[in-house]
């Protein structure tokens, strides 16, 4: 069982560009949960869960990663059989992934294993350091991002992998049902939409809600948080900072604490 808390860790970034390519970290370690204060512990987490909104939905707290993984987990247990145990796998990976590399849903469907794996041999595998990408979005642009895993990301690969190995490094990650091609941005968003349903997660769940989470948590959990939120518009690409504040959500969550911090002649009413 993955747990959730350990998938985000603060974001440590360089300001410095050199040759095109953005260097972003995601720090592996665990938090000392223990260290939390009881108002921080609560049900949330120690954040707010947003409201039914229009916008797509973040998954923002630990609660709602570990029900989302419960529910994948539930589907493993319950496969009638081996290729269906494979294929709720295979969306379990998708999703802990999704929530730790922070793609684009058309560049994550499209992962090989290659993007983590150095090499394959006699079942061991040997992880890469970091991966250089080029967006699907980008290319015209010709800009890169450099991705470093976290240990979530090693440890569900390793799951997978133990009970499903692979000596192909050229394959894709995430297997369409029919053939070898990769999974549509529809099966997607079907995925990560019906596990929340049945989560009981309902908010609008788009095909961006797991880079939403990415950044959102990447976000905060930073001790930096502005060093944050430049990171992580050069990741996702925004014209600015404006853009990524508003693209993970947090502009709504800091208006409404500008009025909750105001009780102006409360005391004398």
């Amino acid at each position: 069982m993955i747990m959730a808390s350990p998938a985000f860790a603060p974001v440590v970034v360089e300001e410095k560009q050199q040759n095109n390519i953005i260097p972003f970290s995601v720090i592996i370690g665990t938090k000392d949960v223990k260290s939390k204060s009881p108002k921080a512990r609560d049900n949330s987490g120690g954040l707010k869960p947003a409201g039914v909104s229009s916008e797509v939905y973040a998954f923002r707290t630990d609660e709602e990663i570990k029900s989302m993984i419960d529910v994948f987990d539930k589907h493993i247990n319950e496969a009638a059989d081996e290729h269906h145990r494979q294929l709720a796998s295979r969306n379990k990976l998708l999703f802990v992934i999704g929530i730790n590399v922070g793609l684009r849903a058309s560049d994550l469907i499209t992962l090989k294993w290659s993007f983590f794996l150095d090499s394959v041999k006699d079942g061991e595998y040997k992880f890469k350091d970091f991966y250089t990408l080029q967006p699907k979005k980008t290319r015209k642009q010709k800009k890169f991002v450099k991705l470093f895993f976290n240990n979530t990301v090693k440890k569900v690969i390793v799951e997978y992998l133990n009970e499903f190995p692979m000596d192909n490094l050229d394959e894709y990650m995430f297997k369409s049902r029919e053939g070898d091609g990769a999974i549509a941005a529809t099966t997607l968003w079907r995925i990560v939409k019906n596990a929340a349903k049945e989560a009981g997660i309902n908010q609008n769940i788009g095909s961006h809600s797991l880079r939403k989470s990415f950044g959102f948590r990447a976000w905060h959990d930073a001790e930096d948080k502005d060093k944050a939120l430049v990171i992580l518009s050069y990741v996702f690409n925004h014209s600015s900072v404006a853009t990524t504040r508003k693209y993970i959500g947090i502009m709504d969550d800091e208006i409404k604490d500008v009025f909750d911090s105001l009780e102006l002649g409360y005391d004398f009413i």
